[in-house]
């Protein structure tokens, strides 16, 4: 669950060994980039990301607005970084493809201390086969530290007042990707007790407020998210 990189690498550094997992072509060439491409500070270079942007701009100059990438050094920070006062030897990794098809391999049950997910189940059609893969992937008593909306990024089109049946529906859809169609969209209060059905117990929740993603903070437009965070640990079977 590794988007282009950053929160694997900041975990790397503290000195665990991590694998991040990423579907998306585009967001792995960005992290392979960004990671391997021996880019620092010193040799920052300059992106315009709002250079497109027609409305919701305060001032004339604002889309001309540049960022300066990276802010550290991939490379340096792995090799300086410290953990209980110990020098941090890195162990990173990026496993590419579909997460449920990837740990849910055999070879993967119970070989992980910790999943550490950000903005990401809410990516799941069935958001109960990504928490069954996280619970199986996980060693006794491992830990799922989960922070993100409940966006559902493949809930499909409002049904209409003259949908007597899914079957119409889903013929009249037809066309989508098959996703959108068996997508299922659950309350947090639903997920949370789906959590704890699958075998977790919840050590610690809250929701946090007022969490941006890829903000332009000159815009006049903002999307702000209430997102729930919440540590889960697996439970012990006897």
């Amino acid at each position: 669950m590794t988007g282009v990189g950053r929160l694997v690498l900041d975990i790397c550094a503290k000195g665990y060994e991590v694998q991040g997992n990423e579907f998306s072509l585009h967001m792995l060439l960005a992290s392979d980039f960004m990671l391997n491409g021996g880019h620092t500070p010193q040799k920052q270079f300059s992106i315009f990301p709002w250079l497109s942007e027609t409305s919701n701009i305060n001032a004339s100059s604002d889309p001309t607005s540049k960022v300066l990438i990276p802010d550290v050094d991939p490379a340096e920070l792995l090799n300086t970084g410290k953990y209980d006062g110990k020098i941090n030897t890195p162990k990173l990794s990026m496993a590419a493809g579909d997460f449920v098809s990837i740990y849910s391999d055999p070879k993967e049950c119970k070989k992980w201390n910790c999943v550490a997910s950000c903005f990401f189940l809410d990516t799941a059609p069935n958001i109960i086969a990504y928490l069954d893969v996280i619970y199986n992937m996980l060693e006794d008593n491992g830990i799922l530290i989960n922070l993100g909306p409940l966006l559902y990024h493949w809930a499909g089109p409002k049904s209409r007042p003259d949908d007597l049946n899914s079957s119409g529906y889903k013929t009249r859809y037809s066309s989508m990707d098959e996703r959108y169609l068996r997508s299922i969209e659950m309350s947090w209060e639903d997920v949370r007790t789906l959590v704890q059905n699958i075998g977790f117990e919840i050590l610690q929740e809250k929701i946090i407020d007022s969490v941006k993603y890829t903000a332009n903070v000159k815009s006049l437009l903002s999307h702000d998210y209430r997102c729930i965070f919440f540590v889960a640990q697996k439970k012990v079977i006897i």
